[in-house]
């Protein structure tokens, strides 16, 4: 965890603060004293030798090993110039401003000292380079913990949890440094520093403990995303989201806008423009599909890359009432809610997100109401009519499947003769192939070659079943094994049949 939220809020107050807390303020934001520095590259580590702040390397047992503060600080030396150096010159990001003779000289300086849980390090704004009422450039310097003897998991802690510090740190004085510091919008500053761990060190995978938070994004869709609390931390996922959607240079991009307007304006700014031509509300709704796929539903090829090891999204459980049921709830902007729609034997994810940009920008505090009834249909097995009073702020779609989700539905599945089973194939357009229904016993029940349709439930194709039989009876209970064959694709898969 960072403490530049706390800084930036202090900062932002400070001609509200009491005298003791301002005073408390100013001794954070001066640079302290140490015993020691040692100059490397771009960088100068300031350190003690011996007393509480001195720092030290970790043993095997993640014990403390004395005498080790040398090697500890060549050790923040080696891996600050590392980070500087991907992100400067692999990802192309503009390198933090020297700060003149402050620390000692132009180097950019990092102290030392014992921070302690929960915080990690902290950027510090310095001395302001450009005046204006907020966005300014601002020098800096950074302060790291003396050992992250403390960090779980207990694989991250020494030289993993430094590392990922580092990175996030110095992403932090590039940001304020290079681009701007909006004190109202510290939420982007942290999401992209927590994602840039990953990026420069992907094995460290320490921005996991944010995303299974109690207090992160899978389990409190209806955050707004723009809120400046702990939540902030866990959507790291919206950078993984936009490198692996739009490019990493869509975030570049985003950073280079943010030196002229906040950080809200400067996503939408940036994937509006070539060669992206989308959106902020866009990618929003789009992002709050991708926060379905995780965990057990994950789907690396279509959506995150590492969403297996993510907790899967809380969904709200709606009991479904045929042949028609209204619903209604409310959301504060760029918010999300997930319903587990069931009859008691079927269940439908179901997603709604509020999209209002406008909203989020100037954080409209209270919250939009909508309404949507839902219909059992004879050919899918709900449609939805979503009612709202600004339908271009909102979006909603059934989760049935993804891209390569090909569970058939509605499994159990209750032919009557006009009702159907869809069985999803892979891709948008139409296609034309073999469909064959087996018995559990294996014995061909249905065979014939058919054209998909689009599917009113999710994007993509189906072909579907009517459970009439070859001989023209309706099918008897019971598994039913399907098998599908098209020039490109071979699928087979099952569901179970009931008859009424």
């Amino acid at each position: 965890m960072c403490g530049l939220p706390a800084l930036s809020f202090a900062i932002k107050n400070r001609d509200r603060l009491s005298p003791e807390v301002r005073s408390a303020l100013e001794t954070i934001l001066d640079r302290p004293a140490t015993q020691k520095s040692i100059l490397s590259g771009r960088f100068r580590v300031h350190y003690d030798t011996t007393g509480t702040d001195a720092p030290a390397m970790l043993d095997s047992l993640y014990q403390k090993i004395p005498g080790t503060a040398d090697q500890y600080a060549d050790s923040v030396a080696a891996i600050a110039n590392y980070c500087e150096t991907f992100e400067t010159q692999t990802l192309g990001y503009l390198p933090s401003p020297a700060d003149g003779d402050a620390g000692g000289g132009p180097e950019y300086d990092i102290y030392v000292a014992s921070i302690g849980p929960p915080l990690y390090g902290f950027t510090t704004p310095d001395s302001a380079l450009v005046s204006k009422p907020d966005g300014e450039t601002y020098t800096s310097f950074v302060t790291v913990d003396n050992s992250f003897q403390w960090v779980n998991p207990p694989v991250n802690r020494g030289m993993p949890a430094l590392r990922v510090t580092l990175a996030h740190e110095l992403h932090h004085s590039i940001q304020i440094g290079a681009y701007g510091y909006w004190t109202s919008d510290i939420f982007f500053y942290e999401l992209t520093s927590a994602w840039m761990e990953d990026v420069v060190f992907p094995a460290v995978k320490d921005y996991l403990q944010y995303t299974s938070s109690v207090e992160g994004q899978f389990a409190n869709p209806q955050v707004p995303f723009n809120s400046n609390d702990f939540i902030m931390y866990s959507r790291a996922i919206w950078g993984h989201f936009i490198a692996k959607r739009f490019g990493l240079d869509a975030m570049l991009q985003t950073w280079r806008d943010i030196s002229l307007v906040p950080p809200l304006q400067a996503i939408d700014m940036a994937l509006s423009a070539p060669p992206y031509n989308s959106s902020f509300k866009s990618a929003f709704a789009e992002w709050t599909v991708w926060n379905y796929f995780t965990g057990a539903r994950s789907d690396s090829l279509h959506y995150y890359p590492e969403g297996a090891l993510y907790p899967e999204i809380v969904s709200i459980p709606i009991y479904f009432a045929p042949p028609s049921q209204s619903l209604g709830g409310s959301l504060f902007a760029l918010s999300s809610a997930y319903y587990d729609v069931s009859d008691g034997t079927e269940t439908l994810p179901f997603l709604i997100s509020n999209i209002n940009l406008d909203s989020g920008i100037v954080r409209y505090p209270l919250t939009f109401p909508y309404s949507y009834s839902l219909v059992e249909n004879q050919n899918s097995p709900l449609s939805s009519n979503l009612t709202v009073s600004d339908p271009s702020n909102w979006y909603s779609m059934f989760l049935v499947g993804g891209n390569t989700i090909l569970d058939p539905f509605p499994d159990p599945f209750r032919p009557d003769g006009s009702r159907v089973v869809n069985l999803p194939v892979n891709g948008m357009s139409p296609v034309t192939g073999t469909l064959s229904i087996f018995s559990s016993d294996m014995k061909l029940v249905y065979s014939g070659t058919l054209s998909t349709r689009p599917s009113t439930l999710f994007r993509g194709q189906v072909f579907q079943w009517n459970g009439i039989k070859s001989d023209n009876f309706i099918a008897s209970s019971g598994i039913y094994i399907y098998f599908i064959q098209t020039q490109s694709q071979s699928i087979k898969g099952k569901f179970a049949l009931l008859r009424k």
